[in-house]
């Protein structure tokens, strides 16, 4: 180990214990900077330490952790700062969110209120151009150049484009979309920066489910109390925040699922937003193209078919259902999928007359969920929504979800 790499692991040592002394702590930029391009650092328990991990997402192929802490890189505060981790806890890749427009805006340009939209676009142009030049500097500092332009995706039809960087100091890939998103993201090797898969063929979900493995858990399996309850663990969450990303926050997740490492801010790219607004008026094809990069295929339909998203289930993958949401609706389903995870007995009410008005109709806002269980005997399918870890494994009936859903994806190998 060179004096520098043995520098750089004792001061991120020294973040570790503050970590774990006073929970509250500021990374050293240096040396943080220093170990983005040392990927046998990544290795260290100390630097896996560094990044807040949710054990339910441990049997995901590809999970995000973000940085316990905060720290700036080339003099730049970005937005996010997060490790792509694979099923064997070894650190995939580091992702920088330098500066991401529906982060600067929020949803319906709840953060830039008082400020007119044509100001408030016109300072976040000034911030992308500053920081844009400012990470440039950093990575020709950390020992980098530009090798040219990459086209990620581009079978599948995403068509990612972004520059790779490499050098004595590291290899990184950086996404620069005006108006939108600057991202950099540093890589082990050459040929995962070249590509959206984190894993090899043998190691992916389309291999996997046959055989035992340490992915073994993404079989569809009763749950632990023996009950008629089939669920899939470890669809790995990806918080949309104060941001409209529901469509593509569902799509990120259902992409690492299946072992991408496209990340919210980057699908977004991709969907067309701008200035952190939708502007292609779907987003539903996507699935399709995220299903074909990862070796899968998707059967897309406006109605959906309780049997066949149970046997979609029972065969270990998820299904996608775009539907009708209401802050009522989903008070009841948060309040009852609470009471379940903690023992208690409780029922949904029955899908009679009077609870069906209480439905959200067609003039209810859109929304996207993912149905990663059912439990036949109750008639329920259990979902997760893209809120955050409170989200996850809610439950409603059968009827209601047939009653409120106007689009499906069912996804096979």
């Amino acid at each position: 180990m060179s004096a520098a790499t043995r520098s750089c692991l004792l001061l991120l040592m020294a973040v570790a214990w503050c970590i774990t002394a006073h929970q509250v702590f500021a990374v050293d930029a240096a040396a943080f900077e220093r170990a983005l391009g040392t990927p046998n650092l990544w290795k260290s328990p100390d630097f896996v330490r560094l990044w807040t991990r949710d054990p339910a997402d441990g049997n995901a192929l590809v999970s995000r952790a973000a940085l316990d802490g905060e720290v700036e890189l080339f003099g730049i505060k970005p937005d996010a700062i997060a490790a792509r981790f694979l099923p064997s806890a070894e650190v995939h890749s580091i992702s920088v969110v330098v500066l991401d427009a529906g982060n600067f805006f929020g949803f319906e340009n709840s953060n830039v209120q008082g400020d007119s939209i044509e100001a408030a676009r016109t300072r976040f142009d000034t911030e992308f151009t500053l920081r844009k030049q400012r990470l440039q500097d950093g990575l020709r500092k950390m020992g980098l150049q530009p090798q040219g332009e990459i086209m990620l995706g581009e079978r599948s039809g995403l068509r990612l484009r972004a520059q790779l960087w490499m050098g004595a100091g590291g290899i990184a890939r950086v996404v620069s979309k005006e108006k939108q998103l600057l991202q950099v993201d540093f890589f082990r090797s050459e040929r995962e920066a070249r590509s959206l898969m984190a894993q090899p063929e043998s190691a992916r979900i389309s291999s996997s489910l046959e055989k035992p493995s340490a992915l073994a858990g993404m079989h569809a399996r009763p749950s632990p109390e023996a009950q008629p309850e089939r669920r899939i663990p470890g669809v790995p969450m990806l918080p949309q925040g104060n941001r409209g990303y529901c469509g593509v926050a569902i799509l990120a997740m259902i992409a690492n699922h299946f072992g991408l490492t496209c990340s919210v801010e980057e699908l977004a790219v991709v969907n067309g937003f701008t200035y952190g607004a939708e502007s292609n008026p779907d987003i539903r094809e996507m699935f399709g193209q995220i299903a074909r990069e990862a070796g899968m295929r998707a059967q897309r339909s406006p109605k959906l078919d309780i049997q066949l998203l149970k046997r979609t289930i029972d065969a270990g993958m998820p299904v996608v259902v775009f539907r009708r949401w209401s802050q009522e609706r989903d008070y009841l389903h948060s309040v009852y999928s609470s009471r379940i995870a903690q023992g208690e007995k409780a029922e949904l009410p029955v899908a009679s007359s009077d609870d069906r008005k209480s439905w959200p109709g067609r003039d209810a806002p859109a929304h996207a969920s993912i149905i990663n269980g059912y439990r036949d005997d109750r008639r329920e399918v259990i979902f997760t929504e893209s809120w955050g870890p409170q989200a996850r494994n809610r439950r409603m009936r059968y009827e209601e979800l047939e009653g409120t859903s106007y689009y499906v994806v069912y996804f096979s190998k």
